[in-house]
């Protein structure tokens, strides 16, 4: 799992979906469980199978959900799924989920704040996007990250 702190919140990236239960030492959080993401990524004899491409939520931590430090809330790239995807889906899905954090770091309250919220969604979906090099041919593995 590669971490990278954006300032308002956590990047993290993973291989496949079980990482982001591990990175947090939870087996269960915001209504997914480890189990079922296994199912779907390792093992799909045990679970349900649930399909994690991204995931942007509030720390598990975070019991009074401020999103604030030392519980930053978190934007998960599952590069595993990525690998089946091209550029143009790989970019939406980033942006799906800056979509999803710019929504959440505004309190859920967006009412006269679109173009602001959508403005930082699409900036902070540029920045990912240049981290991730998805420029090149295909999903880079291990040391993705640009210096």
């Amino acid at each position: 799992m590669k971490k990278v702190d954006m300032g308002k919140y956590l990047l993290l990236v993973g291989e496949n979906a079980t990482e982001i239960f591990d990175y947090y030492k939870v087996t269960e959080m915001h209504g997914l469980n480890r189990k079922d993401a296994q199912a779907e990524e390792v093992d799909k004899t045990k679970g349900n199978g649930v399909y994690i491409y991204g995931w942007t939520n509030y720390d598990p931590a975070d019991k009074k959900l401020t999103a604030k430090d030392p519980y930053k809330p978190f934007l998960f790239l599952n590069l595993g799924t990525f690998k089946k995807y091209g550029l143009t889906e790989k970019a939406t899905a980033v942006m799906h989920e800056t979509m999803h954090m710019s929504i959440l770091l505004n309190n859920w309250k967006i009412v006269d704040k679109e173009e602001e919220v959508i403005t930082f969604a699409e900036e902070e979906a540029n920045k990912i996007i240049e981290k991730l090099e998805f420029n090149k041919k295909e999903t880079p593995k291990k040391g993705f990250f640009k210096k």
